[in-house]
């Protein structure tokens, strides 16, 4: 009797389950721009001087895609590349609770220092694109019992500058933001 009982709550689990998960809707996507693409109007803008390079925020997460495309500085008209950089979130050494599903970042940034000469890199924007195969490729190539997953970090100094575009509006200088490798052992949810 009590198998009988244990098999009727198995089978009644597991048509709730599926029937839970018919009806589940996936998680909307949803894209954030960084920078903003506009100033804060309300706030006085200091004149930007170059950042110390001593604290930085970080991204980590999955690269979603890489473009170059021209655009033009405002007031000047001046050529400018910026590169798009889209990368979907994900918290490292997470505690297994579900972070924001779907959220992308996309980061807008020069192709080329403000000054070549005195930036720390000059290369930042190339280094990125560096980063963003090696990654890609390290995921696409993964293992299935590999321990880890692949990630791209993204970190921008505090007090970054921006340039003004006509189409982009806001823009990194790419002398402030630098990507790394990085390596978890989740994969993203």
């Amino acid at each position: 009797m009590m198998e009988k009982m244990g098999r009727l709550l198995l089978m009644s689990t597991v048509t709730l389950l599926a029937a839970s998960s018919a009806f589940a809707q996936a998680a909307k996507i949803r894209h954030e721009r960084r920078p903003p693409a506009v100033a804060d109007a309300n706030s006085s803008a200091p004149p930007q001087t170059q950042p110390t390079y001593q604290f930085f925020s970080i991204l980590d997460g999955t690269p979603k895609g890489l473009t170059l495309h021209h655009d033009t500085e405002v007031g000047t008209g001046r050529a400018v590349d910026v590169y798009v950089f889209p990368i979907e979130l994900q918290i490292l050494n997470s505690d297994g609770n579900l972070e924001p599903e779907g959220l992308i970042l996309d980061n807008f940034y020069t192709a080329k220092a403000v000054n070549p000469l005195t930036a720390p890199n000059p290369n930042n924007a190339r280094d990125c694109k560096t980063w963003n195969t090696l990654v890609l490729n390290e995921i696409k190539n993964r293992g299935a019992n590999s321990p880890t997953w692949s990630y791209i970090e993204f970190t921008v100094a505090q007090g970054a500058r921006v340039l003004q575009t006509n189409e982009d509006g806001q823009v990194w200088w790419s002398d402030d933001i630098e990507c790394w490798g990085s390596r978890d052992r989740f994969a993203p949810f």
